[in-house]
């Protein structure tokens, strides 16, 4: 909590951030399976243990600004 009102943050609007989905493509699948995918918020985001393939469209589910995705799923492959 300091640290949001050390940077002007309102710790409301984190915590409850509507979620977010949309569709994006893999960008990126390195050797251990993690998958990076780049959000319309300009985020990038990883998949760990991913099944997709570098070119995948999926649709992901995410709060605005934070790292973390909550949901995803194939929508076609690449």
């Amino acid at each position: 909590m300091i640290v949001f009102a050390i940077s002007g943050f309102q710790a409301r609007d984190v915590i409850f951030a509507p979620n977010i989905t949309e569709e994006t493509e893999v960008i990126i699948k390195d050797n251990q399976g993690v998958c990076t995918v780049q959000a319309e918020d300009d985020v990038p985001r990883t998949i760990s243990n991913c099944v997709y393939d570098i070119g995948d469209i999926i649709s992901i589910t995410y709060k605005r600004e934070q790292p973390p995705i909550l949901a995803h799923h194939l929508v076609r492959e690449g």
